[in-house]
């Protein structure tokens, strides 16, 4: 782009160029890219490499936009190798000249992989089967929320350096938050007023989390934890029983411990060894089973199917957002990226 601006065709131009089908991003362009938009380069150059991120991913799902970078780069298995290099590793003398073994570039890559290891688990069908967590923006969130919120009790024994790793992972939920905004057809002018309303009811949310953490006992920490999941997750559902709540909240308090003694290099990578979803066996979920409708009678029977498949098997293709909202699918091994359905 820029070489194209000092020939006089301007950046229209170059712009036009990086669309035509046959260019592709090398892995170091996509890196140069990202390093001029979050470095202390010059505006202009900062300015120039970011439009042209979400320029090129407005005509195709291109890795061009941050969204698409976590998605098709970083936030793969590929990623975890993708830490600050030791003493004795080689490194790529162009990487290190555009700071990619930085601790900023690190970090940010870190917090990417820690990220999508959250939406992943946060997507499993079974929260949505015989979870019975409604597939709506609202619980939906605040699932993948309770996983982010996780994640950060572990950060805060980490002094300076878990701060910063919490600042950029909450950066992306919430950029995150607001491509799941657009894909519901916000008008861009109200999008941040969106995003304004669903944090004015996170933040409480982490809050309960956090004083029912706070409580001596498991069994206090459980109560208090299953009481904020059944008015945030559930919508607080009248016909929904205690028990079924009370897994959920067994479910917090384990992978809370289960992070705590993680070791320090496999969570930073993102190699988080999530737990099962709960089962919910043996547990009568519904006050009254009378009131089932005919969308519930379908979700019992989608639960049963799915209590006795693996549900941790997400398959190779993921569902993700771009920058505008549109949804595409990518492939955690080849990268590929689609906008159609490919299964």
């Amino acid at each position: 782009v820029q070489s194209s601006h000092r020939r006089g065709g301007g950046v229209a131009q170059g712009v036009a160029q990086l669309k035509s089908p046959p260019f592709v991003l090398s892995a170091i362009t996509r890196s140069h890219l990202r390093f001029l938009a979050s470095s202390s380069s010059s505006w202009i150059l900062t300015m120039r490499s970011a439009w042209v991120m979400r320029s090129v991913a407005a005509g195709r799902p291109s890795t061009m936009t941050t969204a698409g970078l976590r998605r098709t780069y970083f936030a793969t298995a590929h990623s975890r190798s993708q830490v600050a290099a030791g003493p004795g590793e080689n490194k790529s003398w162009m990487l290190n000249l555009l700071g990619y073994y930085g601790a900023e570039s690190t970090r940010l890559r870190n917090a990417e992989s820690v990220f999508q290891t959250c939406v992943d688990q946060s997507s499993k069908k079974a929260w949505l089967t015989r979870g019975r967590v409604v597939n709506d923006f609202r619980p939906r969130h605040a699932l993948l929320l309770a996983h982010v919120w996780l994640v950060h009790k572990r950060l805060l024994a980490d002094g300076e350096s878990g701060k910063l790793m919490q600042e950029a992972i909450f950066d992306l939920m919430w950029e995150d938050t607001s491509m799941r905004i657009r894909s519901m057809g916000i008008n861009e002018l109200s999008v941040n007023k969106n995003l304004s309303e669903v944090q004015k009811y996170s933040f409480p949310l982490l809050v309960a989390y956090d004083q029912a953490m706070a409580l001596p006992t498991k069994v206090e920490r459980e109560d208090h934890l299953g009481a904020a999941s059944w008015r945030n997750l559930w919508m607080a559902d009248a016909n929904l029983t205690v028990e079924h709540c009370m897994e959920m909240a067994a479910y917090l308090n384990r992978e809370h411990e289960a992070l705590q003694n993680l070791d320090g290099e496999a969570f930073y990578e993102g190699r988080i060894p999530w737990g099962a979803v709960p089962s919910w066996t043996g547990i009568k979920s519904l006050v009254n089973e009378s009131e089932l409708g005919s969308g519930d009678a379908m979700l019992a029977e989608e639960a049963a199917v799915d209590a006795a498949s693996d549900d941790d098997a997400l398959g190779e293709w993921r569902e993700a957002l771009a920058v505008n909202g549109k949804r595409y699918w990518w492939h955690v091994k080849t990268r590929e990226s689609r906008w159609e359905k490919p299964f």
